[in-house]
């Protein structure tokens, strides 16, 4: 089951909050031995508040850094989708704010639960409150992978060593998972061991880390604070947008550091739906008539393959997956996943060398969704393997990641190709972005005969 299920949308304290109907189903069947009748539903809304609860704390704890994240109730938990990486001290801050944020909520209806009614529905709610913010924020502690303790351990083991303590984190965490597993079937509490099972199956870094090492592979070693936490698709992940710059970690590769990662925000997806349907209108099936506002409402799919894929560097299974997917939202996924494990280098190379038919819609795909997170340079790489074979809609596009990278020469040079190859109209936000370099008599010039190839004759 992923976040890609129908699922009740709506605002929370500013918050986009989606409920998947994946989660309604399983709390429902949690619930049904112990609770008949009406009692289900009280216990339905009281998992679901206090799952928010937790997944409002991270949501918090991100808006203090000017992030501002989705949340989601899927499957057996919550996310708190942000679209950044975070330094290692920040993410620890984050993935604590949900369990430190619930578990008072629990000892709070403690103090209250005395007062009221005896044997009432409403003492049978504080009841379940009290369970399920005290078992849920105690669980999220543990160091299970996927979890926000999992992230915790890791991050503590980057904080202490650098990048170098980011594979012992994972074999850390990997183990712990693991033995927590174990020993909860040893003593018949089979709901946890399910829940490590569940929550390591779209978090699977650390045993894969665990499989490298066991096997004499390489190391598969992301970037700090990368690992998509419970609290973030990625994450605190790199999950939502940017921030003021402080926690730009940006990257390998050209113009690495210049901007934030960005990951899955409604404003994020909307620029990259933008970027899409202008270069490769009906390209991917859904680009030429993409619905924006759904584009921003609708959950991301997990992607589990391609974290896999990622995570084991296995950048020609990755370009494949890239070339054949034809859901925008999960190509920009697959785009962040690969910007936040710092592999654009490595798929650039693999493109490169491709021959295949595939070639040309990953690359394009690759230009926009580097474009849309602000990697600038790479997307303009990306364009400069494509050539003329791009088209002109890609040459527009390398203009405005030119102009916002302030190279006037690209910006004119990507002009000027894409007048040869048009006719190609540029949108609003394309204008905008070439505005950026200011009064220049030779990029006036270009977009005026732009203008002039594309007008009613």
């Amino acid at each position: 089951m992923t976040p890609s299920l129908p699922g009740l949308r709506f605002r929370l304290l500013g918050f986009p909050v989606t409920i998947g109907v994946d989660f309604l189903l399983i709390t429902l069947i949690i619930g049904l031995g112990a609770r008949p009748g009406v009692g289900i539903l009280e216990w339905v809304v009281v998992v679901a508040v206090s799952l928010l609860i937790h997944e409002l704390g991270h949501a918090f704890a991100l808006s203090m850094y000017n992030i501002h994240p989705e949340i989601r109730l899927w499957g057996m938990g919550g996310l708190t989708i942000s679209g950044f990486v975070l330094p290692p001290r920040k993410s620890i801050l984050v993935s604590l704010a949900g369990p430190l944020v619930g578990i008072p909520v629990a000892i709070a209806v403690m103090v209250v639960k005395p007062w009221l009614p005896a044997s009432s529905p409403v003492t049978d709610a504080a009841s379940d409150l009290i369970f399920v913010n005290l078992w849920w924020g105690i669980l999220n502690l543990l160091p299970i992978a996927g979890l926000d303790g999992g992230s915790v351990v890791t991050n503590l083991f980057v904080v202490a060593l650098g990048l170098r303590g980011k594979r012992p984190g994972l074999v850390m965490v990997a183990v712990a998972s693991a033995v927590i597993a174990i020993g909860a079937t040893f003593v018949g509490f089979f709901y946890l061991t399910i829940v490590v099972f569940f929550f390591g199956l779209f978090n699977p870094e650390p045993y894969l880390t665990v499989w490298q090492l066991a096997s004499g592979g390489p190391g598969g070693q992301r970037a700090a604070g990368t690992t998509p936490s419970k609290g973030a698709w990625a994450g605190p992940t790199v999950e939502s947008r940017s921030n003021s710059g402080a926690d730009r970690q940006g990257g390998e590769g050209r113009g690495g550091g210049r901007q934030p990662v960005v990951m899955v925000a409604a404003e994020s997806r909307r620029a990259f739906g933008e970027a899409l349907a202008e270069t490769m209108p009906g390209g991917t099936g859904e680009a030429a008539s993409m619905d924006l506002d759904e584009l921003e409402r609708r959950p991301a799919p997990l992607l589990p393959d391609v974290i896999g894929m990622v995570a084991n560097r296995d950048d020609p299974a990755v370009a494949a997956r890239l070339a054949t997917e034809t859901d925008p939202l999960a190509v920009f996924g697959i785009v962040t996943r690969v910007v936040e494990a710092r592999r654009v280098s490595q798929l650039l190379g693999v493109l490169r060398r491709d021959q295949t038919g595939d070639r040309i819609p990953a690359l394009l795909k690759l230009q926009v969704g580097l474009h849309a997170l602000g990697r600038f340079e790479d997307s303009m790489a990306a364009a400069s393997m494509l050539g003329r074979s791009g088209g002109a809609r890609s040459a527009a596009l390398e203009a405005r990641s030119a102009a916002r990278a302030g190279d006037r020469k690209r910006a004119a040079a990507a002009l000027e190709r894409a007048l040869e190859l048009g006719p190609v109209r540029l949108s609003d936000a394309a204008l905008g972005d070439i505005a950026r370099l200011g009064p220049d008599r030779r990029i006036a010039d270009l977009l005026a005969r732009l203008r002039s190839s594309t007008s009613p004759n």
